[in-house]
């Protein structure tokens, strides 16, 4: 374990490594992104915890101190930690100019599209509308290329692996993602016992899943092939237990990663992401103490570095602590979750963030968001409409959002004209989100406006409509795109269970709260619905397990 005294101390006190610009990085983003405005201006340091011990990927150098470096960079990489990964390679090529490889490691980093597919697919539709250019990247390809080029200092696997990388960043490329691919093909059938090179496979061909029947996309079961050959051979490979838990969440079989989540947690227990994880296995399972339990380590863990490193940005925090309020909200714990959405509230938007009018990944946004889940899903509608609950964020989605729980809130009161003036705020937000954003943020907000008309039709006592129209609503909510945590409050088929309860359809409301335990196993909410309809019907009590059909 690290001191985080000395980890400050460092930051402070290094003078930065050949090729690194101090004025290009500044605070903001989050070490799971790489910088946008430049190179890491901090220098490499060998860092505990990273899974370096687990993975040895030789290349050519005649320093020893570079190979440990670009090993370190490479560990980074799989746990996505993109500035310390960059950090590590620029490191081992200022300790080696001669060798090409690290900057192939700048190459495939820098950009930030080392993701599973799926991710890298609803990334791609927002550059579509704000595209990015990164001539960091650029020059890392030359770099590799050139020195590459040089008798004697690259293998002939060494040359695929950068040839690989340069087609993924050929900019003139008609489809440079399938060039990419079929270049690590080639590699593979090569060299077949190349676990790097199948690691890297695995991620661009990873699709996932789509839901309500889960059932794979075009590539995703030959992730899964792969992983499972993987981590056959390289049990404690930190690449290996990193992908496995993104190739199976989403599925039908996310329970065969919890070993495996447990386990990249011990092989990388020093980066925030490995702890991280485990909760988004956990969180599908329906443990929801236990994916708690890896959201609060890695919470932990973040601040440590956020308290002593001035760059680290606070956004994964966010992303980290939003899922932790939501296990909490679906594991019943409504204290916690409020507690826990609350503190995040601490991270206030940048002027810059401020400034953006989209910026759902800032930790004061995600916070806002926790907060309405939390409320929304626990039905605690006074607070709602208390002035102070809700912070008030002029931009088009958190606008949205705040007045579609205050229309639920006014609507489950009987304020129906006040919902209505909601609603109608609501939709205006909607509109103006459309004209800046992608598909699948109109797709939930229009999901939610279907909601909400839902519950209007039962406040004006027209049930049978309301009770149709939830169904619609909840029908497409389930087909809505995977996201971790949920692009959705909460389930609608909850929603409408207990609208069913409150009207006596009990029939319609079982089918509903086994729809909302379908979606999200252990929901408690939905238990506790199931459990009111035995209740009703003057029956036991269900347990937890009959619950979960």
């Amino acid at each position: 374990m690290r001191s985080t005294m000395l980890w400050a101390l460092w930051c402070v006190m290094l003078a930065p490594a050949a090729d690194i610009d101090k004025k290009k990085e500044g605070p903001g983003g989050d070490h799971c992104s790489p910088p946008v405005a430049g190179a890491p201006s901090l220098p490499a340091k060998f860092m505990d915890g990273m899974g370096t011990q687990y993975l040895n990927f030789k290349i050519t150098t005649s320093n020893p101190e570079a190979q440990k470096f670009f090993n370190q960079g490479v560990a980074q990489m799989h746990s996505f930690w993109a500035r310390e990964a960059e950090r590590s390679f620029r490191m081992a090529a200022s300790l080696d100019p001669t060798a090409p490889m690290p900057w192939w490691g700048v190459a495939m980093v820098s950009v930030g599209d080392f993701r599973p597919q799926f991710q890298i697919d609803g990334l791609n539709q927002v550059a579509a509308r704000q595209p990015v250019t990164n001539p960091r990247a650029k020059q890392a390809v030359e770099k590799a290329l050139a020195l590459a080029a040089v008798p004697g200092k690259a293998t002939d696997l060494e040359r695929m692996y950068i040839a690989a990388v340069a087609a993924r960043r050929n900019t003139g490329s008609r489809d440079a993602h399938a060039d990419y691919v079929a270049a690590l093909r080639d590699l593979i059938k090569k060299y077949p016992n190349e676990v790097e090179a199948k690691l890297y496979l695995s991620l661009q061909i990873m699709r996932g899943f789509v839901l309500p029947e889960k059932t794979p996309r075009v590539g995703s079961l030959e992730a899964v092939a792969i992983l499972r050959e993987l981590v056959e051979k390289y049990p404690e490979h930190p690449g290996v237990l990193h992908f496995i838990i993104h190739g199976w969440e989403g599925s039908s079989f996310a329970e065969e990663a919890e070993f495996y989540s447990h386990r990249y947690a011990q092989m990388a227990p020093e980066i925030p992401h490995a702890l991280h994880m485990p909760g988004h296995i956990f969180s599908q399972t329906g443990k929801w103490s236990e994916a708690a339990k890896y959201f609060e380590m890695a919470k932990n863990k973040e601040i440590e570095y956020m308290n002593a490193d001035p760059t680290y940005g606070s956004g994964h925090h966010g992303h980290n602590v939003h899922y932790l309020a939501t296990v909490y909200s679906f594991g019943g714990e409504f204290d916690k979750a409020m507690h826990t959405a609350k503190r995040l509230l601490e991270y206030q938007d940048t002027p810059a963030q401020a400034d953006q009018l989209d910026n759902f990944y800032s930790a004061y946004r995600q916070a806002q968001f926790a907060l309405i889940r939390t409320l929304v899903q626990h039905e605690k509608w006074d607070q709602i409409l208390e002035d102070q609950t809700i912070p008030v964020i002029a931009k088009p989605r958190p606008a949205a959002w705040r007045h579609w729980a205050r229309a639920l809130a006014y609507t489950m009161k009987g304020q129906l004209p006040a919902a209505r003036a909601e609603q109608a705020l609501m939709e205006k937000q909607v509109a103006e989100l459309s004209k800046l954003t992608f598909d699948r943020d109109a797709y939930v907000l229009r999901v939610a406006e279907t909601e909400l008309r839902g519950h209007l039709l039962i406040a004006e006592g027209r049930i049978d409509d309301g009770i149709r129209t939830l169904q619609g609503a909840s029908d497409r909510d389930q087909r809505a795109q995977y996201t971790e945590p949920p692009w959705y409050p909460r389930p609608v088929a909850e929603a409408l269970g207990w609208q069913a309860v409150r009207h006596q359809k009990l029939d319609v409301a079982q089918r509903a709260f086994e729809t909302a335990l379908r979606q999200f196993k252990q929901d408690a909410r939905a238990l506790a619905g199931l459990a009111e309809v035995e209740k009703l019907r003057g029956r036991a009590t269900p347990s937890s397990s009959a619950a979960g059909r």
